[in-house]
């Protein structure tokens, strides 16, 4: 994390230096990996050492759009080698039937989900729906598949199967169990303390991993609802809260907003604790005490018995939200553009409330940048800088207003304070690495001071062939116009790209990537 410094100590000797636009990484040229050191290979004329710092990345590879050959993601280590041909494959093509009461079901949906996906937020899922006989027909990339067949819109119970390994050829049969051994139960809401019911709220069975075991039931006029599982199933939970089923009915005027419940137990009667309904008015004023238009209020309650969230749009800078007398946070966030106030502080309420409640969204941070590049020198001009504050709190990510870098690699930032995430793109003709640095701006600093300079990575020019087989037991061929893809993983287990390009006429990619222990973190 780096603070910011006063600005002329920051720029007066990086500013004077000579600014850094390397067209090409300098490497031996070769023409095979026999005239290079026993460690290196020969890509493209060029001889490549393997990665000093940086080793185990993830690797997604996605054929252009129209072709026949499937995705495919895979983890590579480059200390071992820079240089990685992939080779596509067709997808697995079959057709399957869903089947129930000894009938094929018309309009159901099948939905398979990577088991164990290489690039964890990057989950390959494939969707087919069912024809009038109970007949689909997926294309499903090479590998291992969870599966869930989802009956049409109604009361039955999904069923879960897999993992299904498509290089074993499995069948894509499914059946549903027979209506006649499924089990009712049912149950009843009220309101914790009158005992009234409460109804048009969502009601799903759901497993020890929140996996639901049953279709949702909207609770009733009299608060009644009504589950149907399949045979067999152990113990279960409730997950109760509002409908987004548009013909499953809809919340009583007196219930809405609706909170969301923690998973309790089964049982045929239940009594929610339902605080009354109370209005939260928000003022959202600037510094200088004017109104903020078209800030976004965020309000997130904290009562662990039950869970409440809305964000609201406040078109002139006031607005009144409709939430549950309790403990809340509140906090605004007005516009991104640069010409705009920054973020309030996040404040603690306790609704109900005797008038309005006011936020003050002080003055952006603004701050001063420099781009080095490797050997410490100033970068050109025309390199890109997506600043994403991190997601804290009330408020998810945010993009801030930054400025391509000047000749002398200096560029303008105007955010909000917090943890932020920069990523440093190189113009497209220069052979640097995209890098990503954690930054921490803070309040305090003075305004149009000086980050810390940021340095680019040492850059890792890496390369290959991509090839795909378009029939079985045919000769594989050059795929061109495929996207090939490289990723890390940060602290929080979230992808990071490090580069990206398309292979060209010859199926070769050639990317630059950043060498470092840590990508993500910057160096």
């Amino acid at each position: 994390m780096r603070r910011a410094v006063p600005l002329a100590a920051a720029l007066s000797v990086p500013l004077a230096a000579c600014s850094l636009r390397e067209p090409r990484v300098s490497n031996a040229p070769c023409s095979s990996s026999g005239q290079c050191s026993s460690a290196n290979v020969c890509f493209l004329g060029e001889c490549r050492p393997p990665a000093t710092n940086l080793s185990i990345v993830r690797v997604e590879v996605r054929p252009p759009n129209g072709s026949p050959l499937a995705v495919r993601s895979m983890q590579v280590d480059l200390r071992a080698s820079v240089l990685n041909d992939f080779s596509l494959t067709l997808p697995y093509s079959g057709s399957g039937t869903v089947i129930q009461d000894g009938s094929g079901v018309d309009g159901g949906t099948v939905v398979f989900t990577d088991h164990l996906p290489v690039i964890p937020d990057r989950v390959e899922q494939v969707v087919a729906t069912t024809g009038p006989s109970g007949v689909y027909r997926p294309q499903l990339p090479q590998g291992s598949w969870d599966v869930v067949v989802l009956p049409p819109p109604g009361h039955l119970p999904p069923l879960r199967a897999g993992p299904l390994d498509t290089t074993l050829s499995p069948s894509l049969d499914f059946t549903l169990p027979a209506t006649s051994t499924l089990t009712a139960f049912d149950g009843g809401l009220t309101m914790g303390g009158d005992g009234g019911p409460v109804a048009g709220a969502s009601v799903t069975a759901i497993d020890s991993q929140g996996a639901a075991l049953s279709a949702t039931s909207v609770s009733d006029a009299d608060g009644g609802y009504s589950l149907l599982l399949p045979p067999g199933v152990p113990e279960f939970s409730l997950q109760i809260g509002p409908t987004t089923d548009a013909d499953g009915g809809t919340l009583q005027a007196a219930l809405d907003p609706f909170p969301t419940y923690p998973p309790m137990p089964y049982a045929p009667a239940i009594a929610l604790p339902l605080p009354p309904p109370a209005q939260l008015a928000v003022r959202i004023v600037d510094s200088a005490g004017e109104l903020v238009p078209s800030a976004r209020v965020y309000v997130r309650s904290v009562d662990p018995a039950w869970s409440l969230a809305r964000s609201v749009v406040a078109d002139t800078g006031e607005t009144d939200i409709a939430l549950r007398e309790g403990n809340y946070l509140v906090q605004a966030a007005p516009s991104t553009d640069a010409t705009s106030p920054g973020l309030s502080a996040a404040r603690p309420i306790t609704l109900p409330l005797a008038g309005p409640f006011q936020l003050t969204c002080p003055p952006k941070v603004r701050r001063v940048g420099q781009i080095l590049g490797p050997d410490g020198r100033a970068v050109g001009a025309n390199f890109q800088i997506v600043a994403t504050r991190t997601a804290d709190g009330l408020i998810p990510t945010r993009m801030a207003s930054t400025t391509a870098t000047d000749p002398l690699g200096a560029f303008h930032f105007v955010g909000d304070a917090g943890s932020w995430r920069f990523e440093i793109v190189p113009p497209a003709d220069v052979r640097l690495p995209r890098t990503v640095i954690g930054v921490a701006l803070f309040a305090t600093d003075a305004q149009d001071s000086a980050m810390q300079p940021m340095r680019l990575s040492q850059p890792l020019p890496v390369g290959g062939v991509v090839t795909g087989r378009l029939s079985p037991g045919g000769p594989d061929a050059v795929v061109s116009n495929a996207m090939v893809s490289f990723f890390s993983l940060d602290s929080s287990n979230h992808s990071v790209l490090l580069g990206s390009a398309r292979t060209d006429s010859m199926g070769h990619y050639d990317i630059v990537l950043p060498d470092v222990a840590q990508p993500g973190i910057g160096p």
